[in-house]
């Protein structure tokens, strides 16, 4: 396969001419999984160290370069299996501690089946010698491709020093770049999310499921983990949500971000789920509410008028208006239908994809700057709307959604309904006798 058929790169490529770019080189798991579609279990271990690099040229006539340990040539194998999920032009390998020494030596014992075969078959694209380290192997790569003097973006500088040592170049930290291409999705990453978005609602579905008088928060965690496993989904840590949880034996805080549960669920306490997760590379992150038992009238015209207030501003998301806007449309739908203390709304607009945010503005995108200036939508972006009312007089509320962003109306990738999830009392779930 080649560069032509992966859609990412090329549209990496077409950004960086105007950035002036004559290369980017990624060490950044994210951007390296963008650019090739390669990843592994290595860069789960969180190494301050890359685990793997893509290189792409501006020239197209250069292909697109992924760098890896010679190990792992099996492990392309199995992402490719069933389909051309790596995509690239050459393999630039590198040793890995000593994994790569070991897995030269033949085995008399064992037999080739057919991974084997499939990887051998990769061996054809190797250009050049197995290097003593993944910096080593990039610095050879450019010097093959004469980047020495050349204008090359890198989104980690230590990797830009290590091979400014052998490869004299113009280095240009491409952090905030690699943030701009990402956030616009190719038709096959939308599609690719249109699958997830089918998976979140099952899950957040599920964890609804599992609410009752009487449950346990701890249990309930667990539970939502296991489903989500068992459906190819990695949780966001040891718990499925963000949300809920006690400080004391005595109280649940339902938007206290999540720590371990001391009692069992009451009848009106109030469970926000937001389900989090990676499946396929994207994230998962889809919010609901929840009350145990029936509410009362005036938290479910409190949850009515949030979520009003939340279709308002989904009605405005179109190619052109700023993530800036959507705030004060909310506040003033809540403020004018007599919401206690409007002040306590947060609205946060973010793009979603590799990583839960995805803000296309300078480091450091995650500060006030990302909601007060917000950022101008564009066709094919998915944003994810998040409204989170943390009013005390009747208690919080919380949404989410993902939208993607298109020429007219905004695409929903989440189908669960923007409703109150109603759990049910003890009474409901004792067996009939």
């Amino acid at each position: 396969m080649t560069a032509a058929s992966n859609p990412r790169a090329e549209r990496l490529r077409a950004m960086m001419g105007a950035e002036g770019l004559d290369a980017v080189v990624l060490s950044h798991p994210h951007d390296v999984r963008y650019a090739v579609g390669y990843h592994s279990i290595l860069e789960r271990w969180g190494q301050m160290e890359a685990m793997a690099a893509a290189i792409v040229y501006a020239d197209p006539a250069r292909p697109l370069t992924l760098v890896i340990p010679e190990a792992n040539l099996g492990l392309v194998a199995v992402l490719n299996k069933d389909g051309d999920a790596c995509t690239f032009g050459e393999i630039r390998t590198f040793e890995m501690l000593n994994f790569c020494e070991v897995s030269r030596f033949i085995d008399p014992d064992r037999k080739t089946g057919q991974l084997g075969e499939d990887a051998m078959a990769l061996a054809g694209r190797i250009a050049g010698e197995c290097q003593a380290d993944v910096c080593a192997a990039v610095t050879s790569a450019l010097a093959d491709h004469g980047m020495a003097g050349k204008r090359i973006g890198f989104d980690e500088h230590r990797m830009s020093a290590r091979v400014a040592e052998s490869v004299p170049h113009d280095f240009v930290d491409v952090l905030d770049f690699m943030m701009r291409v990402r956030v616009v999705k190719t038709a096959e990453e939308l599609d690719r999310y249109r699958k997830v978005g089918k998976l979140a609602d099952r899950i957040v579905q599920h964890a609804g499921s599992l609410l009752h008088e009487g449950a346990d928060w701890n249990d309930v965690q667990a539970r939502i983990c296991d489903f989500m496993v068992r459906n190819d989904t990695i949780p966001v840590d040891d718990g499925g949500m963000l949300f809920g949880g006690s400080y004391e034996a005595d109280e649940f805080i339902p938007d206290l971000f999540r720590t371990s549960g001391n009692r069992a669920l009451r009848r009106n306490d109030i469970v926000i789920l937001e389900t989090q997760g990676v499946h396929d590379g994207f994230w998962v992150d889809i919010n609901r509410t929840a009350h145990i038992g029936p509410p009362s009238e005036a938290y479910q015209r409190q949850h009515d008028i949030l979520r009003d207030a939340f279709l308002k501003m989904v009605e405005t998301l179109r190619p052109g208006m700023s993530t800036a806007d959507l705030p004060a449309i909310a506040y003033e739908h809540v403020k004018a239908a007599g919401v206690a203390t409007p002040e306590k709304l947060l609205v946060v607009a973010h793009g979603i994809g590799l990583m839960p945010l995805e803000i296309p503005r300078a480091y450091p995108s995650a500060g006030l700057a990302g909601v007060k200036q917000g950022f101008v939508l564009e066709e094919g972006m998915l944003l994810s709307l998040d409204s989170l009312y943390f009013g005390a007089r009747i208690g919080p509320c919380h949404m989410e959604n993902v939208y993607a962003i298109t020429s007219g109306a905004p695409e929903p990738m989440y189908h669960t309904p923007l409703e109150l999830i109603v759990a049910p009392l003890a009474a409901e779930t004792e067996p009939a006798e």
